[in-house]
């Protein structure tokens, strides 16, 4: 972003002068009086756009927050989208806007206290390097990890060394006791164009996330363990604090992931929208060497309500599974066929998430369901059995599924649950 642009994107006035000027020049040659109270753009909120242009003066005007092959995405008045399409004659889509799943972020009967999903304001000393142990886990091998591990005995995980797992989420917590040596890059990609070398989590989503993929057990073993906790951990932000999360950050942040040295992205979130910014990420990732994994959601029971981006044919899809060996209702479905093959809209495997403990941003644990607890167990997994190659590491998680309790490629359940044969070893 030019210095030019950087001023216009941050000073709504000088944006709303260009507007009024652009109306005014309307106005005189004719515009009809209904066009016109719309392009002043007055008192109408902000929303978020791709504009495809890749002029230079349009993007100094409008502010750019990502720039794309064919574009730019900018937040933007009913105004401003009016005078971009009726004044400089250009096409401007609107940008959709996900989610951590409601389900994600809600008390279990397990956990203790609220969810916050403002600011925290509880969570004391975070800016300073967390010296002792604040607290320690129910269980330092959560039932989800034993689960795939095959080994309800095991007392410490392992796996994962040298592969990189991007989370793109709501950021972590870089000082918690378990993930401080995991975590090597911090990105957050929600306020602008170049993302900034930040990811603080005021909301705990991510955190969860990153603990249950590589949490380590902390310098003093007395901590949790996720599934490969010798993985490294990219934590990218791209969902705000209230858990919204714009596609075309979550766009910008896999092109990042994907072109610096992330071998797996796990996504967290989701929506009902297809999203064109999102697609051709993932696409050009999955070109890239690298394998997607997203969560289904958590809008089920209903054969086809799973969410994008795991709704794509690229992306391996994870549905929820409860210690009892049942999917839960609330676990999105797919529309598989039987054939297993992955398919559009189809789920691929299940995984645990259903009161799942993991880490928190308060340097704590708090217990947590929802399909973006599941995702994390089958990157982990794959972070676990990364062979160098993303296809035939998903191949390999495919070779070790079993099924649950429905036989077959089902619409709950995929190929099943990806477990560890006793051929890797679990400590």
């Amino acid at each position: 972003m030019t210095y030019n642009s950087y001023l216009m994107y941050k000073n709504p006035q000088l944006r709303f002068f260009v507007v009024l000027m652009a109306f005014l020049a309307v106005f005189l040659v004719g515009a009809d009086s209904a066009d016109a109270k719309v392009a002043s753009g007055k008192g109408v909120t902000e929303g978020r756009y791709f504009v495809e242009s890749k002029n230079m003066l349009v993007k100094s005007l409008f502010g750019v927050q990502h720039d794309f092959n064919g574009g730019f995405t900018s937040d933007l008045t009913t105004g401003e989208v009016w005078t971009l399409e009726r004044i400089f004659k250009v096409k401007v889509t609107e940008v959709p806007l996900y989610q951590i799943n409601p389900a994600d972020v809600s008390d279990t009967a397990a956990s203790a206290g609220s969810i916050v999903t403002d600011a925290v304001d509880f969570v004391s000393g975070l800016d300073q390097k967390i010296k002792d142990r604040g607290a320690v886990p129910d269980s330092q091998i959560p039932w989800g990890v034993k689960k795939v591990y095959g080994d309800n005995l095991i007392f410490s995980a392992s796996g994962g060394k040298d592969v990189s797992v991007a989370v793109l989420d709501t950021g972590a917590n870089t000082k918690h006791y378990d993930l401080s040596a995991r975590i090597k890059d911090c990105k957050d990609f929600t306020r602008g164009p170049v993302p900034r070398s930040a990811c603080e989590d005021k909301q705990g989503h991510g955190t969860h996330v990153a603990g249950i993929i590589s949490a380590d057990g902390g310098s003093d073993g007395k901590g949790i363990w996720g599934v490969a906790s010798e993985a490294d951990i990219l934590a990218y932000k791209v969902c705000r604090n209230d858990g919204t999360c714009w596609a075309d950050d979550i766009a910008a942040a896999v092109y990042y992931a994907s072109e610096n040295g992330a071998n797996i992205i796990t996504l967290g979130l989701g929506g009902d929208s297809d999203n064109f910014l999102l697609r051709d990420a993932i696409a050009s990732a999955v070109k890239n060497n690298v394998l997607v994994v997203a969560s289904a959601g958590n809008d089920g029971p209903e054969k086809g309500s799973i969410d994008f981006p795991a709704s794509y044919k690229d992306v391996v899809s994870v549905s929820a599974l409860s210690e009892d060996g049942t999917v839960p209702d609330w676990s999105s479905r797919g529309v598989n066929d039987g054939d297993y093959q992955k398919e559009n809209k189809e789920i691929e495997f299940t995984a645990p998430g259903e009161n799942i403990e993991s880490a928190w941003i308060d340097g704590g644990y708090r217990y947590l369901s929802g399909t973006s607890m599941s995702s994390p167990h089958v990157a982990g997994l794959a972070a676990k059995l990364w062979n160098g190659s993303a296809t035939s590491t998903e191949i390999q998680l495919k070779r070790i599924a079993r099924d649950v309790w429905t036989i077959g490629d089902d619409t709950s359940t995929g190929f099943g649950i990806p477990i560890l044969p006793r051929a890797v070893p679990s400590e």
